[in-house]
């Protein structure tokens, strides 16, 4: 049935196009933005952003398209290498640079940012993104958020489960303030009948559209097939792959066997190549073409947007067509099928990519071409920093080796080689578990008595992998017997006794690693290894600090940072950036913490360790809340998305924001992230993260009154802490230990249930014994109390006193000892005011210390704590509430104080550097508020706040 009208003209997507026209006006004004545009396959995504990229060239707007292919064994990069094939400066050709692959993603950010004025940047398909799309995606984010640039992507969102891969980018990528996810609706029945008036060229029969409405069900894409397929006479298809094969089925053999041809070639398809395939004469072959075009099966290439646009090749029109023509194929129909594929694209050199012919060789069963070109994709993914990709090739490569005659001749690699690049690539690509697992199957293939050191290197990597997956024990066990095989005198010995070093400080045995590290500096510097003097000043530095001897700490921990500087070496730079703030907020200077946690984020764009930057982020956010910014620290909206990284590099960020937010008593925004924290620590006995983590579950049981759970968490995490040199963490324990004893008691003497008072203080007496023993056997190593270790403990000696008699002073002391935490002894004063009351003593000393108490929880809006200090308040007629600071009335639009005046000043027509100017904050600060409140008030541009100001002043 002959087409009157293109659907495109038919369904007017008005309100999705004035979506995108504002995006483009904002980033025309150098406000990246990021559209999302998802919806059912077949719902029109594609002509919506092809309609309004025509649009946008027509504005002058520089266009760049690509989109994501459906290979079983992903093309590396595959948008933005069709996007960006015109711009030679994009690294896509490949000719990487060697800065890395964080320099790679950084030159494909400039090449974008500076091909026009405004750039629309399209890129379709993704719910097939490769996994190095979907991490330089996500790290364009932050790259052009101040460019000129519009992003707009498509996915289906009907075929990405909760838990793929492309699910979590887009659910990550949808909270950015500067993104819009835009959903395409189905049509609805007026619609529906305008799209099927217009195909026909005359109004659709009453059934007709009563089927279009039940069938396709508003599906623009369904209902153009159904339309077609109308039969003369006989059932309607009930499914897009029956009505797709029912069309193909009216077609001539000769098209219906290219057309099973080209779904197996891909995407897109040359004319060349589909004419080897065919088998026809030239005349039969156009005759072919010609009928599959004619009834929409196929377009040009230059017709859909795809290739080059000079329509030397075909495209289906819609990916569903050539998903149903495919999924119809009998298996052997496949697997030949995909060996001519390969053979024709073998036979031309340039013709398709590594990735492409290891496809069809694999999908065509043949073992040694599939092992070949397999081992040649993981190459060049390799060279290509696309470490999952070139993870996935070697792992098919292995998977092909056994089948394979002569394999390593074949490949040109022996089984060892291989199995180094498979775990290398698992390893970059943060796939640590696999990692260990191709690096323990290595070290079983190789022998230790014919090449020791071979094998001693094989243990040493392990190691390190092992240490990615946070296997401690696995780590400390590869690194011992690697230092057992290795030679005396070979150069590889020196990094891996700097690894033994690093190992024992990770594992915060404090005093085992400064003895190693300080055998290793003058090995290291004989050797002239700098990493590994490097890495030994580092633990030096750290533990030391540790131990409570912090000017000497800090010491080494600058002399680290002047070899990074003088080497300038990436991976250097980030562990001195990640590292050297952290121990500034171990010894109570967060302002240093802070000042180099934000020199570190700049300087990790510039030198490129963005492996480093979670870990960057989360000194700034712990530097953050121990300067009570706690707004601040919790506001996500400018987190750096670190495509190297792991769930472990998120515990700093991720424990610190759990701590605020119980102290906010946000319980659900703190167990979800607790919960993810234990995904990772549960079972690794981690000193540095695990104890915290410990005592934040026993905070958040208590909360919720399980005290079996917070006994269990406390356990736990005095288990691990007793076996390290941690003090500050041990002693925090401590604390939190007998506090839960004591809260289980006053729990139940409330509910009037019977409480075991002699158990509690025999409980929280076994606590304190523990964590004194430590301290002490500590301290006559000659270690110091840190001030947090000393607070720790005041506040855990003060804890006690609440299974016995009373004690004011016990409190007082401890909030004069927690003076840099303001929470804590804002928590020590009321618990001082308790004290007084209970032990009858002077009324205006627990007056004055509980309004204190209730003045700096209000402040921090620490509702718990203010919620208690109201109870007490009330239980003792203290008029709490006139001697509190008057709050502000919540705003009607939900903004904070902070943002209610950014919007203020939005409305007199201030500038970001403006504003940041007026309120004495950063830039990078005002722009964040700006893309909060737009956010929030569901706004698309600074000139509508503007306007709705001026109204709230009117």
């Amino acid at each position: 049935m002959p087409r009157r009208v293109s659907a495109p003209e038919l369904i007017g997507r008005r309100a999705e196009l004035a979506v995108l026209d504002a995006a483009l006006t904002d980033a025309a004004g150098g406000a990246g933005r990021l559209v999302l545009v998802e919806g059912d396959a077949g719902v029109g995504k594609t002509r919506l952003v092809q309609r309004f990229a025509e649009r946008a060239a027509e504005s002058g707007a520089a266009v760049l398209t690509g989109g994501c292919l459906q290979l079983e064994a992903d093309l590396p990069y595959a948008p933005f290498a069709e996007a960006l094939a015109t711009i030679p400066s994009a690294f896509f050709a490949g000719q990487p640079g060697g800065d890395g692959r964080a320099g790679e993603f950084r030159r494909v950010a400039e090449a974008i940012a500076t091909a026009g004025r405004p750039v629309l940047l399209v890129l379709e398909d993704l719910h097939w993104a490769d996994a190095s799309t979907r991490d330089l995606l996500v790290f364009l984010q932050r790259a052009l958020r101040h460019a000129p640039v519009l992003q707009v992507g498509t996915h289906r969102s009907g075929e990405i489960a909760g838990d793929h891969p492309v699910a979590g980018m887009v659910a990550e990528l949808g909270r950015l303030p500067h993104c819009e996810r835009l959903r395409l609706p189905p049509l609805d029945p007026a619609e529906t009948t305008a799209l099927a008036r217009g195909l026909l060229g005359v109004e659709p029969a009453a059934e007709m559209v009563k089927v279009l409405l039940t069938r396709a069900e508003g599906n623009p894409f369904f209902t153009e097939e159904l339309v077609a397929a109308w039969p003369a006479r006989g059932e309607v298809p009930q499914t897009v792959r029956e009505v797709v094969i029912t069309r193909l089925a009216r077609l001539s053999p000769g098209a219906r066997q290219l057309a099973r041809l080209a779904s197996v070639a891909g995407r897109t398809a040359g004319h060349d190549l589909l004419a080897g395939l065919a088998g026809l004469s030239q005349v039969d072959l156009d005759t072919a073409v010609r009928e599959l075009i004619h009834h929409g099966q196929l377009v040009t290439t230059g017709e859909n947007g795809s290739g080059d646009g000079g329509g030397d090749g075909y495209a289906f029109r819609h990916a569903l067509i050539r998903e149903a023509i495919y999924a119809d194929l009998l298996p052997g129909e496949r697997r030949a099928a995909h060996g001519r594929v390969a053979r024709l694209l073998d036979g031309r050199p340039g013709a398709a990519s590594a990735a492409e012919l290891a496809h069809h060789w694999d999908a065509a069963g043949e073992p040694a071409e599939a092992l070949v070109a397999s081992v040649r994709a993981g190459d060049a993914a390799s060279a290509g920093f696309a470490p999952a990709e070139a993870h996935v090739h070697y792992e098919r490569a292995l998977r092909w080796w056994g089948s394979a005659a002569e394999p390593a001749e074949l490949a040109g690699v022996d089984l060892d080689t291989l199995l180094e690049r498979a775990a290398e690539a698992a390893s970059l690509a943060s796939r640590n578990p696999r990692a260990v697992e191709l690096t323990r199957q290595r070290i079983t293939e190789l022998d230790e008595h014919t090449d020791p050191e071979r094998v001693a290197l094989a243990y040493a990597v392990l190691s390190y992998r092992a240490w990615a997956s946070a296997d401690w024990p696995l780590s400390r066990q590869a690194n011992e017997r690697a230092l057992e095989l290795i030679p005396a005198d070979s150069p590889a010995r020196v990094p891996i006794l700097a690894r033994r070093a690093g190992l024992a400080m990770l594992s915060s045995r404090h005093r085992q690693a400064i003895e190693h590290a300080t055998a290793l500096l003058p090995v290291a510097e004989a050797a002239g290894d700098r990493t590994s003097l490097a890495r030994g000043l580092m633990v030096l530095g750290l533990c030391e600090v540790g131990l409570g001897h912090v000017e000497a700490g800090l010491g080494y921990l600058r002399r680290h940072l002047a070899v990074a500087d003088e080497t300038r070496e990436p991976r250097m730079l980030g562990v001195s950036y990640a590292n050297h703030p952290e121990a500034l907020v171990w010894v109570d200077r967060p302002r240093e913490a802070l000042a180099m946690a934000r020199e570190g984020v700049e300087r990790a764009g510039q030198f490129g360790f963005d492996f480093y930057l979670l870990l960057i982020v989360g000194n700034q956010v712990r530097a953050l809340a121990e300067l009570h910014r706690w707004d601040e620290a919790l506001d996500s909206s400018e987190d750096p998305s670190d495509p190297a990284a792991d769930a472990f590099t998120r515990l700093p960020v991720d424990l610190t924001r759990a701590d605020l937010y119980l102290k906010r008593g946000a319980r659900a925004e703190a167990t979800a992230l607790l919960d993810r924290c234990a995904e990772v620590l549960t079972g690794q006995d981690d000193v540095q993260f695990g104890t915290e983590l410990s005592a934040l579950q026993a905070l958040l049981a208590i909360e919720e009154r399980r005290w079996a759970d917070a006994r269990a968490a406390v356990a736990e995490g005095l288990r691990v802490a007793m076996s390290a040199d941690n003090q500050h963490r041990a002693a925090r324990l401590v604390a939190v230990g007998v506090r839960v004893e004591a809260a289980a008691v006053d729990d139940a003497r409330a509910s009037g249930a019977a409480a075991d008072l002699e158990a509690a203080r025999a409980a929280a007496d076994a606590v304190l014994t523990a964590g004194s023993a430590h301290l002490a056997a500590l301290e006559s190593d000659g270690a110091v109390a840190l001030p947090r270790t000393r607070r720790w403990w005041a506040v855990a000696r003060a804890e006690r006193t609440r299974l016995g008699t009373p004690s004011p002073a016990a409190w007082a002391s401890a909030a004069a000892e927690s003076s840099h935490d303001r929470h804590l002894t804002a928590y020590a004063r009321f618990r001082e005011a308790e004290a007084v009351l209970l032990a009858r003593g002077p009324r205006q000393r627990a007056v004055s210390a509980l309004t204190a108490a209730a003045a700096v929880a209000t402040e921090l809006r620490a509702e718990p704590l203010a919620a208690m200090a109201r109870a007490l308040a009330e239980r003792a007629r203290i008029p709490l509430s006139a001697a509190l600071p008057d709050q502000p009335p919540e705003d009607p639009l939900g903004l904070t104080a902070r943002e209610a005046e950014v919007l203020d000043l939005l409305g007199r027509g201030l500038t970001n550097p403006e504003i940041a100017g007026e309120l004495f904050i950063s830039t990078k600060t005002a722009s964040v508020h700006v893309s909060n409140i737009l956010r929030k008030l569901g706004l698309k541009s600074r000139i509508q706040a503007a306007a709705l100001a001026q109204r709230r002043r009117g």
